[in-house]
């Protein structure tokens, strides 16, 4: 057993004195910060638990389980009693600075932190007031004791046992801070609808175990069909009225009623449902595991629709769903990785492309649920998974460290900006009123008949910002091709400063903007109208313009994916493992550094021209150095070299914060506990990339002879 440096205290674990103390400095820097008295009036649970508690729980125990986490060879009950230790510093912390407010004046302690608000009386001091203050900080210090002692006996449960727990736990917060934006998402008779014919088709092809793909997905369809003619027939006949039993106290359904002719497209919309539940039986891991959460989440909300808000009820339900949820899916999920690693590879190729277009059909449906917020949050997560699949290219296949990726993202935007708006480059000098244009003196010196060569729809600018970009991305990797690591950093730092500070310069302004930028952008339009007079779309809101970004994020993975798998993939991998090396066997390192700096400041080009489209202008204060520490930190998080990762990190640190706006003080806060942890517990990122081998390509004889023919070992 450990024991203290002196030896003395042999019941406390090394480290448990010296990480509480840690614990108690961070603890007391939040609450003078204000973090309780802001997040008092944020309900988690209605009238049970704000959000106040809920941090002061997680302080606890999260302190509780690092105490905790070091002891691996100490018993039980020693490990919950310096977990204990560690959560009766946080409560002595914060006990603390309530004794702050009955010796210091109420205005003096504001006037030093301006965002503090007295303590006594608030569910932190258990609602105690002043006169009996002692009552309340014994009462906290007791909840902070066994909040830490949870927190080591946490530890102790088998790691199953403490995944089910915190998903739990943070599901129930996550959707009781978000039930304002998500309550509408989907009403209780279509997840019904769907829920049953995913799991009707996914029983009946577990079942059978039909072998052939075909099959399997007939068999799916059959389930699905029979929940789809129900639910026709109960369309047909009109009974889901505001007062039907059938809608479960929940809205109007959506799906159920977006036919004219339900009795033919119900049936084959479940149908559909229920073959995709049977591919799923023989699907990768990430898909299975992947849809199936999804399928829980919606379950979720259709109870949350019912109940409008998180009370106790929906607390209960969200906590045992997603912690039964987190026990069988992964068990499901390995059975299905099994069968799909035993197929063949024509039918692995059929299951991977039968699977995409489910996933593409679910993001393709997405606004017609989410809403104008959501949808608008989905916006700037794809902008930065655009702009991460770019920057994973330099960083994570290349291993070039690039600090001024904004700076091609704000080229792009600018390029497509100009291009679209009048400007001496597209109207030229002679146009009625000039003087009116901020790039009027631009026009002396420059011949009177220049008209320009007019103005550009976004389609057209498209390609020339995403080129500009690419060509500005390499001539900065021109003069830094010998640059490695830290200083190559740093120079890309500087460029991307000196891209902020021309866009905001006066000598620049007459074509940039300065300060004021460039308004108004015109947003894409699909002018069809020559085939069917109808055929005029305007990408004007988020819900338009989100199938742009769908557009532009499967092309940006498809692009890179393939690029990782070529000639060029292979030597970003080999640079970035050893440049003298790769040299060495052959890779042209100039070649390939020019090429890795052009795709990834392209592809921030192609993001920087839909930004500038969907918020109708650009101003020099969106191109911050915050914008690449954001898409860096969430290709790190997700993992070097990861489509999939850089997708997640996205979610994670962009999405997730961006919902939880109200909460806007604590935001990059939030962000950086999420980095430390992630970097501390998944060094290598939360979806790594799988290690290519080009010898798992070589199929094996008994795969690659034909029928009836044997081939001895040793032959040529």
């Amino acid at each position: 057993m450990n024991t203290t440096d002196h030896g003395t205290l042999r019941i406390l674990g090394k480290n448990t004195l010296r990480y509480s103390l840690y614990a108690a400095v961070i603890v007391i820097i939040l609450t003078l910060s204000g973090i309780f008295s802001i997040f008092a009036g944020r309900e988690v649970i209605a009238g049970r638990i704000t959000l106040d508690t809920v941090t002061l729980i997680a302080m606890a125990v999260s302190t509780g389980i690092v105490v905790a986490l070091p002891l691996r060879e100490w018993n039980t009950l020693a490990k919950i009693f310096n977990a204990a230790v560690g959560g009766l510093v946080v409560g002595l912390s914060v006990a603390f600075v309530i004794l702050l407010e009955t010796l210091i004046p109420q205005q003096d302690l504001i006037f030093v932190f301006s965002n503090y608000r007295p303590l006594i009386g608030s569910r932190v001091a258990f609602g105690v007031g002043a006169e009996q203050i002692g009552t309340g900080i014994l009462a906290l210090i007791s909840f902070s004791t066994l909040m830490g002692a949870l927190g080591g006996l946490l530890m102790r449960l088998p790691a199953r046992g403490q995944q089910m727990i915190l998903s739990g736990l943070a599901g129930m917060v996550i959707i009781g801070l978000m039930e304002n934006q998500i309550r509408n998402i989907i009403t209780p008779a279509d997840a019904l609808a769907i829920i049953l014919s995913l799991i009707g088709g996914y029983a009946i092809a577990q079942r059978f175990k039909v072998s052939s793909i075909g099959l399997r997905l007939l068999s799916g369809f059959l389930p699905g069909l029979g929940v789809g003619i129900l639910a026709a027939f109960l369309v047909s006949s009109g009974p889901l009225q505001s007062d039907s039993f059938w809608r479960f106290g929940g809205d109007e359904p959506v799906i159920l009623g977006l036919a004219d002719t339900p009795l033919l497209f119900l049936p084959v919309l479940f149908g559909i449902v229920g073959s995709v539940g049977a591919l799923l039986t023989m699907a990768p891991i990430l898909a299975h595991n992947g849809l199936w959460f999804v399928v829980v989440i919606t379950a979720l909300l259709a109870v949350l629709n019912t109940q409008q808000r998180m009370n106790d009820f929906m607390a209960v339900t969200t906590f045992v769903t997603l912690a039964v949820a987190v026990w069988f899916i992964p068990q499901l999920g390995k059975q299905s990785g099994a069968r799909y690693s035993s197929v063949s590879g024509q039918e692995r190729g059929m299951i991977n492309g039968l699977s995409s277009l489910t996933g593409l059909a679910l993001m393709l449906v997405a606004p017609i649920f989410l809403g104008q917020y959501i949808t608008n949050v989905l916006d700037l997560v794809m902008l930065y998974i655009i702009m991460g699949i770019g920057l994973n290219v330099m960083v994570g296949y290349a291993g070039l460290l690039d600090l001024g990726y904004v700076a091609s993202f704000a080229i792009g935007a600018y390029t497509s900006a100009i291009l679209t708006t009048p400007s001496v480059i597209t109207t030229g000098c002679i146009v009625e009123g000039i003087e009116q244009f901020r790039y009027a003196e631009m026009c002396v010196g420059i011949a009177e008949n220049w008209q320009g060569f007019g103005l550009l729809t976004f389609w057209q600018a498209w390609p020339i910002a995403v080129i500009v970009s690419a060509l500005t991305g390499m001539a900065l990797g021109i003069p830094v091709l010998r640059l490695r690591g830290d200083y190559l950093a740093i120079v890309t730092l500087g460029f991307g400063e000196m891209t902020r500070v021309l866009t905001r310069a006066q000598i620049t302004e007459p074509l940039l903007g300065a300060a004021q930028g460039i308004t108004p952008v015109p947003f894409p339009v699909i002018d069809l109208t020559g085939v069917n007079e109808n055929w005029f779309f305007e990408m004007s809101n988020a819900s338009s313009i989100y199938y742009l970004y769908v557009f532009s994020v499967l092309l940006a993975a498809f692009v890179v994916w393939r690029l990782a798998g070529s000639r060029l993939g292979r030597a970003w991998r080999a640079m970035k493992a050893d440049e003298d090396v790769a040299q060495a066997m052959g890779v042209p390192l100039v070649r390939t550094k020019l090429m890795a700096f052009g795709i990834s400041s392209a592809f921030a080009g192609l993001g920087g021209a839909i930004f500038a489209a969907q918020l109708r202008g650009i101003f020099p204060d969106s191109f911050t150095l915050l914008v690449s520490i954001n898409v860096l930190s969430l290709i790190i998080i997700g993992g070097l070299g990861s489509i999939p990762g850089v997708i997640l990190g996205a979610f994670i640190l962009v999405g997730l914060p961006e919902v939880l706006r109200e909460l806007q003080d604590y935001r990059l806060l939030v962000f950086g506990v999420l980095l430390v942890i992630a970097m501390l517990l998944k060094p290598d990122g939360l979806v790594p990339p799988p290690v290519r081998r080009l010898s798992e390509r070589i199929r094996s004889p008994e795969k690659s002879t034909p029928t009836g023919v044997q081939v001895t070992k040793g032959a040529s």
